[in-house]
């Protein structure tokens, strides 16, 4: 998000598709001000909330059109940035979850730990979308190589949660 060219890109893929929500990852900005969201998407509103970026990655921006839907609450973990979410036509209601987990695996147990936790305590239906950062099967990898625990891990938090 902080080269112009990609957030021009952007801007277009949201005004072509239009989409109801956008959730983005690896933003590596701090920040975001009112009007540099309000450009991305003219002529539309939407609630906007972010992750701030750690040093020089991460970093999430969720965006929902109020046409359809209605935000309900914010629910900001370490990585990840979840939206209660109850849509105006038939008061549905779901939480979205947009991850971006560790680069550094040593992180990664407790990602998944964090976001299970907040998975297992919503009482309603939810999406989870993003990049975990981590693989399901050594085959996942170029090289073949993968902590195998971790894998095991990843796997079990999957089937835990029913995803």
């Amino acid at each position: 998000m902080g080269n112009v060219s990609r957030v021009g890109i952007l801007k277009d893929i949201l005004a072509k598709e239009n989409l109801d929500i956008v959730g983005i990852q690896e933003t590596i900005k701090q920040s975001f001000t009112d009007w540099k969201l309000m450009a991305l998407t003219p002529g539309h509103s939407y609630q906007w909330n972010w992750l701030p970026a750690k040093g020089h990655s991460g970093g999430i921006l969720v965006g929902v059109k109020n046409d359809f839907t209605e935000v309900e609450g914010w629910n900001l973990g370490e990585h990840f940035l979840g939206v209660d979410i109850r849509q105006r036509n038939n008061n549905f209601r779901w939480r979205l979850l947009v991850v971006y987990g560790p680069a550094n695996h040593e992180l990664s147990r407790g990602f998944l730990t964090e976001l299970d936790s907040t998975i297992k305590v919503f009482p309603l239906p939810f999406l989870v979308g993003g990049d975990f950062n981590l693989i399901r099967y050594l085959s996942d990898n170029s090289n073949n190589r993968g902590d195998r625990n971790l894998i095991g891990a990843f796997n079990d938090f999957i089937n835990d949660n029913d995803l």
